[in-house]
Formats: C-alpha cells, sequence, structure tokens
C-alpha cells in the first residue's frame, strides 16, 4: 500500500475507475465474504491510572466500525479476592474531547469521506468511559475489572461470532500506588496480504515498570457477574497464533507476520507490569482487530538500530544506558515505491526528558534518537512508528526501543514457562524479558506438585534487557502427569523459584483438556456428554463441585495460589481419573486430566 500522494491499496483499481468510491465498494466486495456485521465491536481495552489515597481513574476504551449501530450504555464489573464486588452500570462516554475519537487510518486528505463523517470509506470510533473508583487495600488477591458484550466483528480465525470480553487486574495489597501501563491508540491496523507486518502496540508504563508481553487467547462471556470462557478458535489458529507464524517479543511487544488470507482477525495482546523485585503489579490486554486487505504495493520497512554510540549497550530493539551516558542512536524506513514520502513519529521526548528526535529525509527516512542517561526515566519502552502516507488508508510500520539503566540492569523476569508432552518426551520453554547475574535455570520435575527433584540445568546469560528463550527436553518423563517448575540461582548464590507448571495425559482421555484460566479458575473442555467434578483440598474438604456441559465449561472454585487441590472427573470413557491441581498454575497453562 506504499505510495506518494495518490497511491492507495487499491491503486489499481482506482486507477481504473478514476474514483475513491468506486475503489472502496470493490474493496468492500473484496470483504464481503468475511460477513462483517454493523453492530459489532472491533476491540477493546481496561487501564486505570493511580489518583492517590486508594483513588483509581478506570479507564473503559471500545472501539466500533461507524457502519455500526449507535453506542449503548455499558457496564463494569468491579471485584477483589477479598470478597468485594460491584457492579457500574449505564456507562456513557465521556463527555469532553477525548470521549468520542475517530482513530481511522485514513490520510487526512481522506478524513471527510470516512464512514464516521457519512462517507463510504472504512472507519471505526473510540468510545472512553472513565470512572474514580476507591479500591481498599486486598493481601488475598488482585482487583479485577472486566466488561463485556455479546458480539464481536466476523473473524477469520474464529468460529462463529463469540462476544467481546476485556479484564483488567490490580495486586494492591499495600495500597501501593501504581498506574497500569497505556497503549498509543492507532484504530483498527489495516495490513497488505503477502507482506510482512511490524506492528507495536505502543504500550508504555507511568510509573516505569518493567513490562512483560504475550498473546493470549480472545474470550467471551453470557453470564452475569462475569464468566468469560475462550472463544473457539478455527483450524490452524489459536490464542498464541491468531496468525500462523506470528511472532511477539516479550520484551517490547513487538508483532511480526505475514498475513495470507485477506479478511479479519482477533490479537489480543496482554501486558504484565512487575516491580523492581520481579513481582506482579498487575496485568491489562488489548483485544485487537486487523483487517487483510489486497494491496498492489509493498508496505514500509524498517531496520534494527543502527549508528549506535561507540560503547553503547544494545541489542537488535534496546539499548542499555549509563547515568549521564550521551549517546545517539538511528531507525531507519524505507519503502520500494520511490515516490512515497515517509513520516516517522515517536513519543521518545515525552518519555525521555531532554531527549532530541529528529527526522532526515523522506525515503528512505533515517530517525534519530538522542538522549544523555538518566535511571529515574528508566526503564521506558519507546514507541517509533513510520508511515508511508498512502491514500486512502495508509501504511504504517511501528516498532519501539526498550531503554534500560546499564549499572542496575532489570531484575531476573520470568515471562513464560510451558511444558508440552511428546511420544516419550516432554519439551519445557521459558522466555526471560530481563537478567540479572543470572548463573543457571535448575529445572526440577516432580509426581506430586510439592515434592521436587532435579532433571537438568540450563546456563543463565548473565545480564541481559533483552527477551532471551530457553527450552529443555525431559527425556525420562514420569507416566501419567508430571509437574515441573524452574530454580534460578544468581552468581552470589541467591534463588528464586518459578510457578509449577504441568504436562502429560491420561488413557481414554486425549481430546479432554484444562486451561488455567487466572484467578484459580480452569475451563473444561473436550468433553462430549455431561461430566461431574469435584474438587478437594489435601485435607478432604470439598471446596466445589459441577458438571460442564457437552463441549466443554468452567470450573470454578475460588482455588487459592499457594495451595494444591484434588481434582476428581469422569474420563470421556465413563471411567473415573484424579490429578493434583495446582492453584499457582500460570494463566494459559493446558494440561490432561490423570488417570
Amino acid at each position: 500500500m506504499s505510495s506518494g500522494t495518490s497511491t492507495q491499496p487499491w491503486s489499481g483499481w482506482l486507477r481504473a475507475t478514476g474514483g475513491v468510491l468506486r475503489a472502496w465498494l470493490c474493496a468492500l466486495a473484496l470483504l464481503g465474504a468475511v460477513g462483517a456485521r454493523a453492530d459489532h465491536y472491533s476491540g477493546a481495552s481496561i487501564t486505570y491510572a493511580c489518583q492517590g489515597g486508594n483513588l483509581y481513574k478506570v479507564y473503559l476504551d471500545l472501539y466500533l466500525d461507524c457502519a455500526g449501530f449507535n453506542f449503548t450504555p455499558q457496564t463494569l464489573y468491579v471485584s477483589n479476592a477479598c470478597g468485594v464486588s460491584f457492579t457500574l452500570p449505564n456507562l456513557l462516554p465521556d463527555t469532553d474531547s477525548g470521549g468520542v475519537q475517530e482513530v481511522s487510518q485514513l490520510c487526512p486528505s481522506q478524513t471527510e469521506n470516512s464512514t464516521c463523517q457519512g462517507g463510504a470509506l472504512p472507519s471505526f470510533r473510540k468510545y472512553r468511559i472513565t470512572r474514580t473508583l476507591f479500591l481498599s487495600p486486598c493481601t488475598s488477591g488482585p482487583w479485577k475489572f472486566e466488561w463485556f458484550i455479546c458480539c464481536r466483528n466476523t473473524m477469520v480465525n474464529l468460529e462463529n461470532v463469540p462476544g467481546t470480553y476485556a479484564v483488567a487486574t490490580l495486586q494492591h495489597g499495600t495500597g501501593t500506588c501504581d498506574g497500569s501501563p497505556v497503549f498509543v491508540d492507532s484504530g483498527i491496523p489495516y495490513v497488505c496480504i503477502g507482506q510482512p507486518v511490524s506492528y507495536n502496540p505502543g504500550a508504555t508504563d507511568p510509573d516505569g515498570n518493567l513490562m512483560s508481553f504475550a498473546l493470549a487467547p480472545a474470550r467471551f462471556n453470557t453470564f452475569t457477574p462475569p464468566n468469560p470462557t475462550p472463544v473457539t478458535y478455527t483450524s490452524g489458529f489459536s490464542g498464541s497464533a491468531p496468525f500462523p507464524g506470528m511472532t511477539i517479543q516479550a520484551g517490547t511487544g513487538q508483532l511480526s507476520f505475514t498475513p495470507l488470507q485477506t479478511g479479519r482477525y482477533v490479537v489480543v495482546i496482554e501486558v504484565t507490569t512487575f516491580n523492581s523485585f520481579g513481582e506482579v503489579i498487575g496485568k491489562v490486554m488489548r483485544d485487537l482487530m486487523f483487517v487483510v486487505v489486497v494491496c498492489d504495493e509493498n508496505p514500509p520497512s524498517s531496520s534494527n538500530l543502527t549508528n549506535l554510540t561507540p560503547g553503547l549497550q544494545s541489542g537488535p530493539n534496546s539499548l542499555g544506558v549509563c547515568e549521564g551516558q550521551n549517546f545517539c542512536v538511528d531507525m531507519v524506513f524505507s519503502d520500494g515505491n520511490p515516490n512515497a514520502v515517509i513520516e516517522v513519529t515517536s513519543n521518545a521526548t515525552a518519555l525521555l526528558p531532554g531527549a532530541v528526535f529528529t527526522v532526515t529525509g523522506t525515503n528512505p527516512a533515517v530517525a534519530r534518537l538522542c538522549w544523555t542517561g538518566s535511571p529515574a526515566s528508566l526503564p521506558a519502552n519507546v514507541f517509533i512508528q513510520g508511515d508511508d502516507g498512502a491514500c486512502p488508508i495508509a501504511n504504517v510500520n511501528s516498532r519501539s526501543i526498550l531503554v534500560g539503566d546499564c549499572l542496575s540492569p532489570l531484575p531476573i523476569m520470568l515471562a513464560d514457562l510451558s511444558a508440552h508432552p511428546h511420544d516419550g518426551y516432554v519439551m519445557l520453554h521459558w522466555t526471560t524479558a530481563t537478567e540479572q547475574d543470572n548463573e543457571v535455570f535448575v529445572v526440577e520435575r516432580g509426581s506430586d506438585g510439592i515434592r521436587f527433584e532435579e532433571v537438568g540445568r540450563v546456563p543463565g546469560a548473565g545480564n541481559s534487557v533483552v527477551p532471551l528463550e530457553y527450552a529443555h527436553k525431559d527425556d525420562r518423563p514420569l507416566p501419567g502427569i508430571g509437574y515441573y517448575r524452574l530454580r534460578q540461582i544468581d552468581s552470589n548464590g541467591r534463588e528464586t523459584t518459578s510457578a509449577v507448571v504441568v504436562a502429560g495425559a491420561a488413557r481414554g482421555a486425549e481430546k479432554m483438556f484444562l486451561t488455567a484460566m487466572g484467578d484459580g479458575q480452569w475451563w473444561l473442555g473436550g468433553v462430549r456428554n455431561a461430566a461431574p467434578w469435584t474438587i478437594h483440598e489435601l485435607s478432604g474438604r470439598l471446596v466445589a463441585s459441577g458438571s460442564v456441559p457437552d463441549g466443554g465449561g468452567m470450573l470454578q472454585g475460588g482455588l487459592r495460589n499457594e495451595q494444591l487441590y484434588l481434582l476428581r472427573i469422569t474420563d470421556l470413557d465413563g471411567t473415573n481419573s484424579s490429578m493434583l491441581l495446582p492453584g499457582s498454575a500460570a494463566m494459559g497453562t493446558t494440561l490432561r486430566p490423570g488417570s
């Protein structure tokens, strides 16, 4: 979709028809097979900002297609692990200038032709709802803010048309005043089929906390109060792979993929924040819709960091800056169309006080960031975006640079840990967003989730401010269910232990599975008939019981992170199975009932 002043995604059609409107109608016909519904939502997120004195502003941002129905009053559900819960009904957008905004990916000369303005070009509005809430400290678990609605746009990677759900959490046990990450809003991304895509959500943390990014399954809800369940992805797609081959950098949120089919796709980005001790502060998510269209030009491309000041600690997308260190670094944006004019923008000067951000040239456009390091402003995830000026829909390439302090490396932060059973072995994968004095990972395994033994060691990287991936193969797994964890040892001998993950499968239950949904909740899927279940404490006390319907359902037992539980369930063949269920399982952990 790259161009100078007149080229557009369907420029061949535009030249043939001689009109923007007719070109866009062709594009609408192209996307007609997707079956877009005018009243469906196109994205959502919930964020929050501390105001002091246990007061928080909570922001609900909703994205709707301007060709759809008008905005209707919404409801926000608020609860914590200490038993406090309340509902905020009949919510309407803020009345200030930021309450309702058009966020279309249109070139400036065509905004008047958007569907938001009564025209035919695709466009969306962001509706912001803000409420100030008093949140009492709770040491038992996080505060939770939830929203859901019946509908979303029809998506290529989802079956049927499930609803939309958004959630944010905040650990507020000691009354610490902390705000969530916020996203740079660029509307609904339009990308080119068959062309590499570089997209960054532009998340920044106002308190300078460490962020870890991950792809998460989309969810929907049909109950009050909220009882979210995973959507069903079409074959070949999943929450961790919403596009085949899509990757995300844990430290920066950078998405990379090449779309191979036109249509609309849901991508959910989850951001976890950590304090300086590596403890979780909270989580936010961005339920985002990508639209893949046919283009006759290539999108702009961008380089990794180049022309760095000598002596600067760096990775492809990260910098380690010392106190008082003066540095400059470049990132180059270019376009295969020689007539394209690339505009590069950034939030660098807002995040790094005193920074200078300049752009030289238009194609290529060389973006240069210069700054004198100050740990008080770090870490910072600097957003940079190149826009090729295509009309009516612009092509964008967005990136970020993670800037950290070289003398005080960020603590070792485990972004994810998973254990996957295979025929005769179990494969463990984990990612660190940062490391400090990390000497070794000790892989430990147990049969009951309580007692563990060492089964392998993987050397650490020492110090790092970029995401690093690790793996270990357990060639002699336990029969049935195996419980795994990591014990990380610093060079000074200090040790930390990860949460427990589970791997294994039972005879006759190959299709039945459990997925941790967070907050002590599990989703049971692959059930052909109603499956009764019970959850007991190890002391024998019954915690919860129920029966899931054909297809699957939620196991809700109020499980506490520090405990293990015994789950008894009826397998597909009618036999009873039991297994230990760790309340501390990481969200997204999937396992199969043991015999």
